[in-house]
């Protein structure tokens, strides 16, 4: 407590964490703090996160190991003791099983700068909350089979967007809504399936700079670039390009750096 621990990792994971008292934590910053597989079942992990309030700390991880599941499932309000925790970066690595596609996973992490979420078998996106600070959202090995661009416009701060090693995800049908300030968007290593890229997709989004398509099945060159003007990368290499040649689509990215069609 006495000791300016602002880059201190604390790592707690592979342990049996019974219980973590209240206040435990109150007024201590860290670099960041690990906690997974430390807890035996949803009961003591709820609580115990409880007892992280008063915390600061730049990232904080929790979950489990693929090898090693002590608890498969996610329950509703199972993060709800992280509501009096500061962090700026919040990672959270597989769980196998959500019941209703639980609506409070967002619920204590909205004001987050950074969310990660790591091989959750989640198929629908959760109900975002209102006025949400998320300015970083990742999803990594995640169960949707259709890219749910309306409920993630709702992060209005978002800048940076990554969807990645999905391979359930092949459907791309809705149309992101206004992200003014989103400039990253990595969909990289998915199987998606789409026609008219990509200026129909993001209709609202002028300050995209960065756009990762690679990796993915194929994807139809019919529509054009004349909402992403600014874009300075485009990757779409080992994806399966159809219906080109029939329109100059590049033609308005003046500002292109990087292209890889390879």
């Amino acid at each position: 407590r006495e000791t300016n621990r602002l880059n201190l990792t604390l790592v707690l994971s592979l342990n049996n964490i019974k219980y973590i008292q209240s206040g435990s934590f109150a007024k201590i910053h860290l670099g960041e703090l690990v906690l997974r597989s430390s807890f035996e079942n949803l009961n003591v992990m709820h609580s115990s996160l409880q007892g992280l309030a008063g915390l600061q700390v730049n990232r904080l991880i929790v979950g489990e190991f693929t090898d090693i599941l002590k608890m498969k499932a996610f329950q509703n309000g199972l993060l709800s003791g992280l509501c009096q925790v500061q962090m700026q970066e919040f990672v959270l690595m597989c769980f196998r099983e959500f019941k209703n596609d639980t609506d409070t996973l967002f619920d204590c992490i909205g004001n987050v700068s950074t969310i990660r979420l790591v091989d959750l078998n989640l198929e629908t996106l959760s109900e975002v909350p209102v006025f949400s600070q998320v300015k970083h959202l990742e999803w990594k090995k995640c169960k949707f089979q259709e890219l749910p661009a309306e409920k993630l416009s709702l992060f209005k701060e978002l800048r940076v967007l990554r969807i990645t090693k999905s391979k359930d995800l092949n459907i791309f049908e809705q149309k992101f809504g206004s992200l003014t300030y989103l400039e990253v968007v990595d969909l990289s290593e998915n199987r998606l399936s789409f026609l008219t890229c990509c200026s129909p997709k993001f209709p609202s989004s002028p300050n995209l700079k960065h756009l990762n398509l690679s990796f993915n099945s194929d994807i139809s060159l019919t529509g054009d670039f004349a909402n992403l003007r600014n874009l300075l990368y485009l990757d779409l290499q080992h994806t399966k390009l159809i219906h080109h040649g029939t329109y100059p689509v590049f033609l308005l990215l003046q500002k292109l750096i990087y292209l890889d069609i390879s």
